[in-house]
């Protein structure tokens, strides 16, 4: 048809192509706004008892090793679970609140910092790619 452009169907494939990408983009900026709490919650605890540790496996495999244990809050709650990362011992210090433990407050940062840089290089993305979208609708525009 002479009257209808050549890129009819481009919307509906940038809307389909743009559902899964916005679904990530909010998973991961869900996941920065936890970390981003539980800094905020967190405190520095005392590990009381262990009851096991596990070895992760090859470094690619994805196991973390993690040790099973309890730990005491200064207010004298108690709190159990895994505690990931390097091997734990009575005494030791980690940061956690309720529902939570990290081996330590750095390794939360950093937990915090690559979902951020993450979620940033995701934005950036789209914005790029918006306005290259733009460009080449501006340029086809001229052409015709």
């Amino acid at each position: 048809m002479p009257g209808k452009p050549k890129n009819s169907g481009i919307r509906f494939r940038m809307l389909l192509a743009w559902i899964p990408y916005v679904f990530l983009l909010y998973f991961v900026w869900g996941n920065f706004g936890e970390y981003v709490s539980e800094l905020n919650i967190g405190e520095e605890v005392t590990v009381t008892e262990i009851s096991g540790c596990a070895e992760g496996g090859a470094p690619m495999s994805g196991m973390i090793p993690y040790c099973s244990g309890e730990w005491r809050f200064d207010d004298g709650r108690t709190g159990r679970g895994s505690i990931k990362g390097d091997k734990a011992e009575e005494g030791d210090k980690i940061f956690a609140g309720d529902g939570f433990v990290y081996r330590s407050r750095p390794s939360l940062i950093w937990s915090m910092s690559v979902t951020g840089f993450f979620g940033l290089a995701l934005l950036g993305m789209a914005i790029g790619l918006g306005v290259l979208y733009r460009k080449d609708a501006v340029r086809r525009r001229q052409k015709n």
